[in-house]
């Protein structure tokens, strides 16, 4: 990468973060000012809103006033005496005066409340209970009571009550239009279309349900809100906030939603379009940058090929440096480097010659030397040319130098020949060392080839046979080991099989494994029971082992049409049952004692009943035996845990080994393997 690359990319970047960080701090402004708008305007809502209430409230203040100077009403609300209401020349009197009940009227709601008795009411459905307990009192103490009132049903109405001026018992009426009024006025005199919900969410009343249905989702009951909203082509702005009842309580929130389109798209463009101005800019800027540093870095790039003219020997170059800035004074650099170089070819020329005359001088000796032998200790020709240029700073004169220096190759012959004696006799060892490793290599590919023989006579293929699914897997810990597995079918109905693991390592475990495996398999061509066979293998194996060696072996033999394993254990790990329903045992143990141990030992059997989906584990020492770095066992609590996580997910063989051989890689973490690992899989499947 050029350096005016680089330049022009740090400067770039340089923009990139400064804009980031303007729009950074630009949208942060944005989110300050948009919530002190959204606070002013939800204080202009809230007192809006108040103004409205209270205009509803004086407007059926006056009508109570109207009502309180009719005698024949306040005789018939003392009595609360419906009929005297209904009457017809009070209903006349109520009507002349614009007060009685009704849609379009002044009042739209009139009830006459005493203390004890049912209140009655003409007019709008009241809501239920008219007032609450607490209001009730404030009125009967003689307290005027003005607001919003929301009963059962989302009857929400606007309230007024006070005392009628009677002797006696206290006489309240209660004056009520529907909260659909106050809405229309707020949205005449706001511009906007309003609407007023529960707690809950659920609509009261709103002066454009069209509007009311697309921004419903987007509205939260219980807090005030301030948000734009695209519906439509038109864009709105929505703001809520929390309105209470007579009692001071929060029992809903007033959404208002006003067209802002103009503004709002005018925002808009003139964000794009700053957006845009400040992009063109900086693109400019760096158009900009880029043509003056290729102007300015021509000079440079006309020096550096100067320099990689002189760097191949060409010194007819020639370089002009009329600036007189950095690098100006690069090129000059240049020139005065072209000068030196010059003078230096012409002093290397001259010692060219001198070498020469010396070299005709020395080169009997190195002929002597080229014939006796190669340098090849590096450290002693470096003290005997440091001596030499001791001896030459002695004697002046160049003939002195190198009668010196013809002294020096002398005694550098002479030790270079005593070199070479110790290097014939180091011959002589390494021919010998060489057939040492030739004979190593020959047992080693011996190893390999027992290896090989030892992994053929194991069976590869797996039983054919859809009433069980089985897997095998054997990992020596040298190159020929003790373990071994084998299964064979002993007729069309039982399966052989068998695991074991014969004492030590190497060559003699695998020649005595050879062989047990061999007198196992033929031995159960005869005999079919497993006791009977391991009483007559352990007697063959024990009569004439000199050697002392002996053998854990688990053989069982399996009816495949009805899933009975008979099997003896002889000393070996005790296999694992990992039943359909993904529990896990320990098969029970038969009492034996390893194979080769003792004679004519009393094997026992034992019988375990397979159900489809059952699987078994058969495995050797080399599992729970092995260590980490640490020297730590894994051990069968692992191995027990390891299988129960595995039981559920693990229904192949297959799957069931490989989970278990990497748990023991990940607990071994590179520590090298202990022993022999063999594991044996099967899964019956039924008949």
């Amino acid at each position: 990468m050029t350096l005016r690359l680089r330049i022009i990319l740090i400067v770039a970047a340089g923009l990139l973060l400064t804009s980031l960080a303007l729009l950074g701090s630009g949208w942060i402004a944005q989110q300050l000012q948009q919530e002190r708008i959204a606070q002013l305007a939800q204080q202009a809502q809230s007192s809006l809103w108040e103004q409205i209430l209270a205009a509803e409230e004086q407007d059926m203040d006056a009508g109570l006033d109207k009502l309180a100077a009719m005698p024949a009403f306040v005789k018939a609300a003392k009595a609360l005496d419906s009929n005297a209401l209904d009457g017809k020349a009070l209903e006349k009197a109520l009507i002349a005066q614009n007060l009685y009940p009704g849609e379009d009227q002044q009042i739209q709601l009139i009830a006459v409340l005493r203390p004890g008795r049912e209140p009655f009411s003409l007019g709008r459905a009241a809501p239920q209970p008219l007032l609450d307990n607490s209001s009730l009192e404030q009125l009967f103490s003689g307290e005027v009571i003005n607001g919003l009132r929301l009963g059962s049903g989302n009857i929400a109405m606007v309230i007024s009550a006070r005392l009628l001026a009677v002797d006696g018992e206290p006489v309240a009426i209660v004056a009520g239009r529907h909260i659909g009024g106050a809405l229309h006025r707020l949205g005449q005199r706001g511009g906007l279309q309003a609407s007023l919900i529960d707690l809950r969410g659920s609509l009261i009343a709103t002066t454009n349900a069209d509007l009311w249905q697309q921004i419903e989702p987007r509205i939260a009951p219980r807090q005030s809100q301030y948000f734009e909203a695209d519906i439509g082509q038109r864009i709105h702005t929505v703001t809520s906030h929390q309105v209470r009842d007579l009692a001071q309580h929060d029992v809903g929130s007033l959404v208002t939603i006003k067209d802002q389109t103009e503004q709002s798209q005018a925002s808009r463009f003139l964000n794009r379009l700053t957006a845009g101005v400040a992009l063109a800019l900086i693109a400019c800027g760096l158009l900009g940058l880029s043509w003056y540093l290729r102007h300015s870095f021509k000079p440079l790039e006309q020096a550096i090929a100067a320099l990689q003219a002189l760097a191949t020997g060409n010194t007819d170059v020639l370089l002009h440096h009329a600036r007189n800035d950095e690098i100006g004074r690069i090129a000059k650099a240049v020139t005065s480097f072209r000068s030196s170089a010059r003078e230096l070819a012409r002093t290397r020329s001259l010692h060219d010659r001198v070498r020469r005359r010396q070299e005709q001088l020395i080169h009997q000796q190195l002929q002597q030397l080229a014939d006796a032998t190669d340098m090849t200790s590096r450290e002693e020709v470096l003290q005997l040319l440091q001596s030499g240029s001791d001896a030459q700073s002695a004697g002046p004169g160049e003939d002195n130098q190198l009668r010196q220096l013809a002294l020096v190759m002398s005694d550098l012959t002479r030790r270079i020949v005593d070199q070479h004696q110790r290097l014939s006799s180091m011959v002589v060892e390494l021919r010998e060392a060489l057939v040492t490793k030739t004979r190593l290599a020959g047992l080693q590919q011996e190893l390999q080839i027992a290896a090989e023989v030892q992994r053929s006579i194991l069976p590869q293929q797996m039983p054919e046979d859809p009433r069980l699914q089985m897997h095998c897997h054997i990992t020596p810990a040298r190159e020929v080991g003790g373990d071994f597995y084998d299964y064979f079918m002993l007729d069309d109905e039982h399966l052989g099989m068998v695991v074991a693991d014969v004492s030590g390592k190497g060559i003699p475990a695998a020649l005595f494994m050879a062989i047990t495996r061999t007198l196992l398999k033929s031995t159960a061509a005869f005999v079919t029971a497993p006791s009977p066979c391991i009483r007559r293998l352990n007697d063959l194996l024990a009569a004439e082992n000199e050697q002392m060696m002996f053998v854990t072996v688990f053989y069982g033999v399996l009816h495949l049409p009805s899933g009975q394993l008979r099997y003896v254990n002889a000393g070996h790990n005790p296999p694992y049952l990992l039943s359909a329903s993904n529990q896990v045992q320990t098969l029970a143990r038969t009492g034996g004692v390893a194979v080769a141990v003792s004679e004519e030992f009393p094997y026992q059997e034992a019988v375990l009943q397979l159900h489809p989906g059952d699987r078994l584990f058969l495995f050797t020492d080399g599992v729970t035996e092995a260590f980490n770095a640490e020297q730590q066992e894994y051990g069968d609590k692992r191995l027990v845990s390891t299988l129960q996580s595995a039981a559920a997910h693990c229904q192949q063989p297959e799957e069931l080994n490989r989970v278990v051989l990497q748990s023991v890689r990940d607990f071994e973490d590179g520590a090298p393997q202990a022993d022999d690992i063999t594991c044996v899989s099967l899964r019956y499947c039924g008949p």
